[in-house]
């Protein structure tokens, strides 16, 4: 009997479907196809199946490094990288699924595919060379530089205050100020530090705009208050 032969790309076009489902199943948006990062995944993941080497710096470069490649300016970038064999070949959509299978059984590949910095991708396949059905798939995902999100934070309470977003807190000392930037939507969290007399006490909790500035002032009590303006074009 002859090996099944899959349609590569509608396999691609599974992946992305795969994906999607999986991301609406979690409550997550689901990534649009970009053309620039499908371009850098089935370059590279021909480059894989030609060479025989299962890795994600096969040509010498980084993912990041292959999207900028091929045009595309970012702030998060991220890959899987699959390989699947079979004497007996794949149809199409188990090609597809057992790619999704085996990066969903892994939890760095998962939680790629879960990203909440990312809203593109880019899917890949090729075939390797040889008699038996030996496929490459590659999965790139993306956030374009024009989604970065930008805000400061500006302390001019005499007081020392931290803040945390996207899971890591930082400390801002009176009369200091902070640009940041993140590919994350996420909840920022301004709060008094504690001491041993006294808890961590939570001044404000949103989700922080792009573009806003976030400045922390003495109350009547010398506490800190926050004020919310649009951040000016100045450092």
């Amino acid at each position: 009997m002859a090996a099944l032969v899959p349609d590569l790309p509608q396999v691609e076009q599974h992946i992305v479907a795969m994906t999607n489902q999986v991301r609406q199943e979690q409550k997550l948006p689901p990534l649009k196809v970009n053309a620039m990062l499908a371009r850098a995944a089935q370059a590279f993941a021909q480059k894989v199946a030609n060479s025989g080497k299962f890795s994600h710096t096969a040509d010498g470069r980084t993912p990041a490094q292959r999207a900028e490649s091929v045009g595309y300016k970012h702030c998060e970038i991220a890959e899987n990288l699959a390989m699947d064999e079979d004497s007996r070949g794949f149809d199409t959509g188990a090609l597809a699924l057992q790619a999704i299978a085996g990066w969903m059984n892994s939890p760095p590949h998962r939680a790629n595919i879960l990203g909440a910095s990312v809203s593109e991708i880019g899917v890949g396949v090729a075939r390797a060379p040889g008699i038996k059905p030996k496929f490459i798939s590659v999965e790139l995902f993306g956030q374009p530089a024009s989604r970065a999100l930008t805000f400061k934070i500006k302390n001019v309470a005499k007081i020392e205050v931290t803040y945390s977003y996207g899971g890591k807190a930082y400390d801002l000392k009176p009369g200091r100020s902070v640009v940041h930037s993140s590919c994350l939507r996420d909840q920022l969290v301004i709060s008094m530090p504690g001491s041993l007399l006294s808890p961590a006490r939570e001044i404000a909790r949103f989700k922080a705009e792009n573009e806003k500035l976030y400045t922390l002032k003495s109350d009547a009590s010398g506490m800190p208050k926050l004020e919310i303006t649009m951040r000016s074009t100045g450092p």
